[in-house]
C-alpha cells in the first residue's frame, strides 16, 4: 500500500514538474520596445523618462543606455516562466552601483522594478514596457 502511495505520488510530481518546464517559456515578443520607468528615493520622486530599446528573449533586461552607465554588468539573469531577474554592478564611472531587478513579460507587455543603491542610498526603479514593433 504504502508502496503504491510512493509511486502515485512521484508519478504526480513528474507530470506536474514536465507540465510546468514546457510552459515556462518566456512569454514576450522580440522587438522593439518602449519603456517608461520611475526613480523613487527617500521621499523624492523623480519624474518619468521614457526610452526605446530592441529586447529579445537572450536579451531580456531593460537597459538606460545613459552616460555612466557604459561600465554596467548584468549578471545572474534568471528566468522563471516570463519572470526575469537579475544583478547589476556598475564601476567607478557610475559609483560603484549595486542592484536587482525583476520583470514580468505578458506578451506584448511587462512591468518590474530594480532596487540600486548608491553611495548609501536606496533607489526604486519602477518600469513598464510595451512592444512597439521589430527591432531597428
Amino acid at each position: 500500500m504504502a508502496k503504491r502511495i510512493f509511486v502515485g505520488i512521484f508519478l504526480g510530481l513528474a507530470c506536474f514538474c514536465s507540465a510546468a518546464y514546457a510552459g515556462s517559456e518566456l512569454n514576450m515578443k522580440d522587438g522593439m520596445w518602449e519603456i517608461t520607468s520611475q526613480v523613487k528615493m527617500q521621499g523624492m520622486t523623480i519624474p518619468p523618462m521614457t526610452f526605446t530599446q530592441c529586447i529579445t528573449k537572450d536579451n531580456a533586461v531593460p537597459r538606460n543606455n545613459s552616460p555612466g552607465q557604459d561600465d554596467c554588468k548584468v549578471s545572474d539573469m534568471k528566468t522563471i516562466g516570463s519572470t526575469v531577474s537579475w544583478t547589476v554592478t556598475c564601476g567607478e564611472q557610475a559609483g560603484n552601483m549595486k542592484g536587482k531587478g525583476t520583470i514580468t513579460y505578458h506578451g506584448d507587455r511587462f512591468e518590474g522594478e530594480m532596487t540600486t543603491e548608491h553611495m548609501g542610498m536606496v533607489m526604486l526603479t519602477e518600469m513598464n514596457g510595451r512592444h512597439t514593433g521589430p527591432c531597428q
